[in-house]
């Protein structure tokens, strides 16, 4: 399936925004940091090539939760508005799914 543009648009600012906190961390010789933030982000891309709906949600309910319990309290100050954005689009992508989904049923009853 192919990674709807707004989701795809909300992964890459995480991403980017992944990477720019890497190069501070870095300048600081933070390498724990680092670490911690590439973790973060360095499955993003395969997500991007090879989205899927569980894909998504292993994202948000694993790897995320994983990187806020590694990371200092400025991880939910810097991402949290892509988070929430990301959340918003993820439940409107399932909606539109489950509504074509319904579409479709309803139209294999009507023919038979």
């Amino acid at each position: 399936m192919k990674c709807p543009s707004e989701v795809a648009v909300i992964l890459a600012e995480i991403l980017k925004l992944g990477l720019l906190r890497i190069r501070s961390f870095g300048l600081k010789k933070n390498a724990a940091r680092c670490a911690i933030e590439a973790d973060h982000v360095h499955n993003l891309p395969f997500l991007l090539a090879n989205f899927s709906d569980d894909l998504l949600r292993f994202y948000l309910d694993v790897e995320r939760t994983s990187f806020l319990q590694q990371a200092s309290a400025d991880a939910e100050i810097a991402f949290g508005s892509l988070w929430r954005h990301l959340d918003n689009s993820l439940s409107s992508h399932i909606r539109n799914v489950e509504r074509q989904l319904l579409e479709r049923l309803n139209i294999e009853q009507e023919l038979q």
